[in-house]
């Protein structure tokens, strides 16, 4: 049978524009406070997922009467700006000796579960929110505040199915590739589907093809809506420090939004969120089975567990959820005076300092490195030079030698001489 084409004229959301709207700062207004989220960056072309995270509850709050803004890693070193009622840290690294103490603190504990529980400064912080009841219980041996089970969530505005859109059979994934190998690399090279699985993928040209996959570049965040409404599966690929702890990624709850099957590496943490019965597999085979469940089986399964994703896991039922906590948090924090301790804030400046000096290290040790790659092709063309000139001269020479040896030689020297004869005897 042909492979059926996946399409590659992938519309884009017009809610990017909103989206954008929040990272440039234009809703950081309203009635109940502003929060703001530490993230890694403020580009929404980044496609890093925290920024994604953090602008899916930041428009769920807006829409309930918060101001929202972002602390992009660039302006870590500087002062939050003492309007902000709640600072959300989205990441680990992110040191709050700069922010306000009439500032509640939140962290969000996404992910790298075990890095947040040992973080020194975790007290600091008003309350902190974790993915999974096994992260929860991991992180509150660590902290004596209240640490609240407040999983990531999809944004049903922008991931929804639309009528009348065709949806092909194929499996897709949107896993990307950062430089450091993932486990569903392995079973891609393995798998052979029916048809192949096409992976939209960060950095694809740096992936080694194989028959099971038909590869494509990765696509804006803003287009992924498209390739779900058009997949029939998804295959996740889950990191091994979420794994660990359940803590499961977005793409499982926008797969299903969308109406496409999710198929997970990972079980833990799926019963606690109603999704048990998202397939699972662990190798290239119990993934062919996988994606080869009959069209009516799967779209009864879909048909479910996107009810339980769009009753229980959007960002506004995250925003009705954690509302209360962050009013809260804002009036506890109201009560405080002073400023944040000087051994967090002096730890807050050295980290930003350290955080610089890697940055810049890597960026002088790119370059050395591309200079010693230029280096070497360049001794590599010089050498192949070389040796085609010496090859030449080789070749010179011996045509020399045997020139020298042709002339010198007793039969040249006859003819020669029996041809000088001729011309003169022609010449009369």
């Amino acid at each position: 049978m042909p492979t059926q084409r996946f399409p590659s004229d992938l519309a884009r959301s017009p809610l990017e524009a909103e989206y954008t709207a929040i990272a440039a700062g234009a809703c950081s207004e309203g009635p109940r406070g502003t929060v703001r989220f530490a993230v890694s960056t403020d580009d929404v072309a980044a496609g890093k997922g925290d920024l994604f995270v953090a602008l899916g509850l930041a428009r769920a709050l807006h829409a309930d009467g918060w101001g929202v803004a972002l602390w992009p890693i660039e302006r870590w070193a500087e002062e939050v700006p003492a309007d902000t009622a709640v600072l959300v840290s989205m990441i680990e690294s992110f040191v709050p000796g700069l922010v306000p103490a009439g500032t509640a603190l939140v962290a969000w504990v996404r992910n790298w579960t075990a890095q947040w529980a040992s973080l020194p400064y975790l007290d600091e912080f008003d309350s902190v929110w974790t993915s999974s009841t096994i992260a929860r219980d991991a992180v509150a041996e660590h902290c004596s505040g209240p640490v609240e089970v407040v999983p990531i969530a999809v944004d049903t505005d922008l991931f929804s199915t639309v009528e009348g859109v065709p949806r092909s059979d194929r499996a897709v994934t949107t896993v990307n590739f950062w430089g450091v190998r993932r486990r569903v690399q392995d079973v891609l090279e393995a798998v052979r589907p029916r048809e192949p699985i096409v992976w939209f993928a960060a950095n694809a040209e740096h992936v080694e093809p194989s028959p099971g996959v038909e590869l494509r570049p990765m696509v804006s965040y803003f287009a992924l809506p498209d390739v779900y409404r058009a997949a029939a599966f998804v295959v996740d690929d889950v990191i091994a420090p979420a794994a660990e702890f359940g803590t499961l990624n977005s793409r499982l709850y926008e797969s299903l939004a969308c109406g496409a099957l999710p198929v997970t590496d990972c079980a833990l943490g799926l019963d606690e969120l109603g999704l048990s019965d998202v397939p699972v597999y662990d190798d290239a085979a119990s993934l062919e089975r996988a994606v080869a469940v009959p069209e009516a089986e799967r779209a009864a399964l879909v048909d479910r567990l996107r009810g339980i994703v769009t009753e229980r896991h959007t960002y506004a039922a995250r925003a009705s959820q954690v509302g209360p906590v962050l009013d809260a948090a804002v009036a506890s924090a109201r009560r405080r005076s002073g400023a944040r301790s000087p051994m967090l804030r002096w730890a807050t400046l050295l980290r930003e300092e350290l955080r610089t000096t890697a940055a810049e290290r890597d960026v002088h040790r790119s370059g050395v490195e591309a200079i010693n790659e230029r280096l070497i092709a360049s001794e590599s063309a010089a050498a192949g030079f070389d040796a085609a000139r010496r090859s030449a001269e080789a070749e010179r020479d011996d045509i020399a030698r045997r020139y020298d040896g042709l002339t010198h030689s007793f039969e040249y020297r006859t003819l020669h001489r029996a041809t000088q004869v001729a011309r003169r005897a022609l010449r009369r």
